[in-house]
């Protein structure tokens, strides 16, 4: 099996005690484990190369330094033999990093390439830390360079993992460790060119690595760990009542992730559902707890009597309306309305279409004025910032009568700018004003998953 730990897991020492008690649990199954760069050790790395970018030398040699110092103390804290290889490795991975550092305030720029050289550290020096601390709690592990096994494109930041030549090499470089007995410790979201070029994958990369390692493996099972019981029926956040999903398909996880739940990124899973690889999400400070499953078919052991699985929300987006009556009747409307977003590498998410008009939602990002200014000469056009999206998730959605009425119900007060309906029923995904996003996913939830008397407290508008 496959087991990825993110980085609030892997927060501190005690936290790094208690992941190495839920991997001894599963010992029998021959794990594998994947881990992200411990607790918030990437955003101390992005702001260490915005120190070197802004030429603040001082400040990146500060930061390096710290990282040195709390990855030791890690160390220490775990009761790791300071004579061991680890201990060593470790050494060389800060080396590596105060050269890294050295070498762009010399050169006065961060390039992709050392950008994703940098910010590969934290997984690389956390895998060797999690495999000492097994090691000094009696299990036989071993940290493994994913830049022999995660076989990239060289798109620095975003590298696109080979998957075939991935499955060709994991089962050559872990195999051999797990038939010793060995529990092979590997940090996610970092790869390699074929020439041998540190890449990063980007969103959900630490995911996407234990993903497709659990296909390459033949895994018997993938488990993600995090800190929440699973993926639940709203973020908690807004909703301090939200459920715990028993299980949901693939589809509705992609959705969902798509749509706003950051519990999982859907290319993340992908590998391993294609794969047809049971996949758990579970939470490593309640080990106990049932968690997740997601299944490549319709879920089961949920409540029937539900309309929906889960409510996601995205702040800050924008509306864009689109609209030509030069155009009526004629063809090449839509192609050159999305040319445009085409070549200003702009992606939509919702989208609505006519014969004269097309309104979208896209996330806030440089470029919204050039977008505007080419689609211009196309026809008119209403930018509209400061916008959410909330979406109403469930396979059941097409098959319950009724359901989109309901839904609609629920948001009685609430201003809604656009109204979208998945092609495969889906989900249901409404457009707010920012200011109205919680009130719309607590009124939604109770309206769901809720009592009728909590249904009647919550109020839009």
């Amino acid at each position: 099996m496959v087991m990825k730990f993110g980085g609030s897991s892997l927060a501190d020492a005690a936290a790094v005690e208690r992941v190495s008690s839920i991997v001894a649990s599963r010992l029998r199954r021959n794990p594998v484990v994947v881990v992200s760069a411990m607790g918030d050790t990437t955003d101390t790395l992005v702001s260490l190369l915005a120190a070197v970018e802004r030429g603040d030398a001082a400040s990146a040699r500060r930061i390096a330094s710290e990282i040195a110092v709390a990855y030791r103390e890690a160390r220490c804290a775990i009761g790791a033999d300071v004579s061991c290889g680890g201990a060593k490795r470790l050494e060389q991975e800060l080396a590596a990093l105060d050269r890294y550092v050295d070498g762009m305030l010399a050169l006065g720029e961060v390039s992709p390439r050392s950008r994703d050289a940098v910010l590969a550290f934290g997984e690389l020096a956390t895998a060797g830390l999690f495999a000492d601390a097994l090691t000094a709690r009696g299990i036989d592990a071993a940290a493994l360079d994913p830049r022999e096994v995660i076989a990239t494109d060289s798109r620095h930041g975003a590298a696109t993992p080979d998957e075939a030549l991935v499955c060709a090499l994991a089962p050559r470089l872990v195999g051999p460790l797990l038939a010793a007995g060995v529990v092979p410790v590997i940090g996610g979201f970092v790869g390699a060119t074929r020439d041998g070029v540190t890449t990063t994958l980007g969103r959900g990369g630490s995911d996407l690595t234990a993903s497709i390692l659990a296909a390459g493996l033949g895994a018997d099972a993938l488990e993600f760990w995090k800190d929440v019981d699973g993926i639940l029926t709203a973020d908690p956040r807004i909703v301090a009542e939200a459920l715990p999903i028993p299980s949901l398909s693939f589809r509705e996880a992609s959705e969902l992730a798509f749509l706003g739940a950051r519990v999982l990124h859907p290319s993340s899973i992908k590998p391993a559902v294609d794969a047809m690889i049971p996949v758990r999400v579970l939470n490593s400070h309640h080990p106990e707890a049932p968690g997740t499953s997601i299944v490549r078919g319709p879920a089961e052991g949920r409540a029937h009597a539900a309309i929906a699985t889960s409510i996601a929300h995205k702040r800050d987006q924008v509306l864009v309306n689109v609209h030509s009556t030069r155009m009526l009747g004629a063809t090449g409307f839509l192609r050159r309305v999305f040319e445009v977003f085409d070549m200003l590498g702009i992606s939509v998410d919702h989208v609505v279409t006519s014969e004269v008009n097309v309104t979208v939602t896209i996330g806030s990002q440089p470029g919204i004025e050039r977008l505007a200014e080419e689609l211009s000469q196309v026809a008119s056009i209403t930018v509209r910032p400061g916008v959410g999206v909330v979406s109403v998730v469930g396979e059941s959605l097409a098959a319950k009568p009724g359901a989109a009425s309901r839904i609609l119900g629920a948001l009685d007060g609430a201003e809604l700018r656009l109204l979208t309906y998945g092609g495969f029923g889906v989900n249901l995904s409404v457009v707010v004003d920012d200011g109205e996003v919680d009130a719309a996913v607590q009124r939604l939830h109770a309206w769901i998953f809720g009592a009728p008397a909590a249904r009647k407290e919550v109020r839009c508008g």
